[in-house]
């Protein structure tokens, strides 16, 4: 049997991969096929097979591996998000039924880690543009990951992760269990409504959040967000400022730090190490980390701290957007970020920042049953 001699298509740009409709997707697939699945003979494409009189499928790829034959039932979407995939597994597996000794294969222009794990765990191959395919069938496996993946899905996070965007992240993983109207987000996070229904349209498509009949938004998958959030945060996103304090230990120089912003009504929360040692010592530390929001040059003379590009214990970070400072508290006196905030800030801390970071998860989920 001969292999279908199609043209291979070139490396797509993510502005196109990001913006194809459903045609546009199966023709960029048929004209990839040979390199999606290289060590595959195709021997035959048909299009809109009817399954039955009710139902059909976009694409029936009939091919040769090895001396075994199969044919693979394609869906394919302009969208690879967990919404989108839940919606064809129902669909894949009714059609399966109907017609026996096929195998089910989702394809996308790209294909998210979480919606491939979804489509594993019901045993449905995928295939995307970009590379990533995974078939599993007889004695034949494929499993594989593209190497522009990883930058592929921070891409297709930057919506949710944009600056504005983690206001809506801190108000609903701050409160897991509340069920929100779009205009209450908008007024908590002082954003319009347009823009808190963006969000939430992408947070809905990962699969992170869901809407009820009467439009009001749950949040489903705490912990996956608020570690992929974490994974693509950095707390120099704010200006960061070191300096070298005469002080004797951390914990003077939280005290100072905070005394000082209150006399000069500078707005202030400790984060990192030091935000931790107030809510779940864990780790040994010696810089101070704090966000000070206003006019730094009067706290500095007051404390007489000294500019430096080594050797600094505090660390002073202007923030980027308010939004930082959303459900501060005050703890014996001292005010400290959320432990969202907290959170995200000591995930890609040096040394043992992680092990912190889930020691504040370990807190919050009993606290607010973050799970």
């Amino acid at each position: 049997m001969k292999t279908m001699n199609l043209p291979f298509g070139k490396k797509l740009e993510f502005t196109k991969l990001h913006s194809m409709n459903e045609k546009e997707t199966i023709n960029e697939f048929i004209k990839k096929l040979p390199s999606l699945l290289p060590n595959m003979d195709i021997e035959d494409i048909s299009y809109e097979i009817p399954i039955d009189k009710k139902s059909y499928s976009h694409i029936m790829v009939k091919i040769l591996t090895g001396n075994k034959k199969k044919n693979l039932l394609i869906e394919v979407k302009s969208n690879g998000e967990p919404r989108f995939v839940e919606r064809s597994i129902y669909q894949l597996k009714n059609l399966t039924k109907i017609k026996k000794g096929i195998y089910p294969v989702f394809v996308a222009p790209y294909i998210s880690e979480r919606a491939r794990e979804i489509l594993k765990s019901e045993n449905i191959g995928y295939i995307d543009l970009i590379g990533d395919a995974y078939l599993q069938f007889d004695s034949v496996l494929v499993d594989r990951i593209s190497i522009a993946e990883r930058k592929t899905e921070r891409r297709l996070n930057r919506g949710i992760f944009a600056s504005k965007a983690t206001r809506i992240l801190r108000a609903i993983l701050n409160d897991p269990g509340k069920k929100w109207k779009n205009t209450e987000l908008a007024n908590i996070c002082r954003m319009s409504p347009a823009g808190v229904y963006f969000v939430v349209n992408q947070l809905e498509d990962k699969g992170y959040v869901s809407r009820d009949e009467d439009k009001s938004i749950k949040l489903i998958d705490s912990k996956r967000l608020l570690k992929n959030w974490a994974s693509n945060w950095t707390v120099e996103k704010s200006r960061s400022n070191a300096f070298f304090s005469f002080a004797r230990s951390p914990e003077e120089i939280i005290l100072k730090l905070a005394k000082a912003a209150d006399e000069l009504n500078l707005k202030y929360a400790f984060t990192g190490m030091a935000g931790a040692s107030m809510v779940a010592p864990f780790v040994r530390y010696n810089d101070v980390w704090v966000y000070i929001s206003g006019d730094l040059n009067e706290i500095v003379k007051k404390l007489d701290l000294r500019p430096t590009s080594s050797g600094a214990n505090i660390r002073i970070f202007e923030p980027f957007d308010d939004g930082i400072f959303m459900d501060f508290r005050e703890i014996r006196g001292i005010n400290v970020v959320s432990n969202i905030q907290l959170f995200v800030d000591l995930f890609t801390y040096p040394g043992r920042g992680q092990e912190q970071a889930e020691k504040i998860l370990e807190i919050n989920s009993k606290e607010d049953d973050i799970s």
